[in-house]
């Protein structure tokens, strides 16, 4: 896709997110801070902050493979992190726990319409998401183009919840932290080789 046509299938799904019934009486949010081809997710930044929730971005751990949140505060306060995502830079972060966040909105791959979601492969999402409270609904934002029949899972995958594109809403069934099996995660609270 070219820039513009990104550019406008992203503002159609930040628009249907913000529709979302598990968003609407939020206090904070998760988001990941959009690189490359991913859906545009500064306007999901800014709508947030205007709102007045708490927005928390990832911070990528390398040696303990795995992503802290931190409170967004302002672009000015971003740079380019171990993979070249941006993330706030030291003396800039605010942590935040996990388990006070009201909602994630993750980045991927490819999702199916079971909630399992391709990322790059090296679980820091996957661990992430394990720590949130149960309640805490998994949102992906994708283009349509994006959907595939099936992704097979591994045992340590936490699925999404809700899939949201330009052409319409996917809830999966998946409103608990279950992994992609089914079975409840325990990866949070350990090291999982990559």
């Amino acid at each position: 896709m070219s820039p513009a046509e990104r550019a406008t299938l992203s503002r159609a799904i930040v628009e249907r997110f913000w529709s979302l019934p598990e968003v609407a009486n939020i206090g904070s949010i998760q988001c990941f801070l959009s690189t490359k081809s991913e859906v545009e997710t500064g306007t999901v930044i800014d709508t947030a902050r205007r709102r007045g929730l708490l927005v928390a971005v990832p911070i990528t751990d390398v040696e303990a493979h795995r992503l802290t949140l931190s409170e967004f505060s302002s672009l000015d306060a971003l740079v380019p992190g171990p993979f070249g995502i941006l993330e706030p830079r030291r003396g800039a972060r605010t942590p935040v726990p996990v388990d006070q966040v009201d909602a994630f909105v993750v980045p991927g791959i490819a999702f199916d319409a079971s909630g399992n979601r391709l990322g790059w492969g090296a679980g820091y999402y996957d661990r992430l998401l394990a720590d949130r409270r149960p309640e805490a609904p998994v949102i992906a934002l994708a283009y349509e183009c994006q959907i595939v029949r099936a992704i097979p899972p591994e045992g340590h995958d936490i699925a999404v919840s809700v899939i949201v594109t330009e052409q319409r809403v996917i809830r999966t069934g998946r409103d608990r932290r279950e992994s992609s099996s089914g079975a409840r995660s325990s990866i949070g609270n350990r090291s999982l080789p990559s």
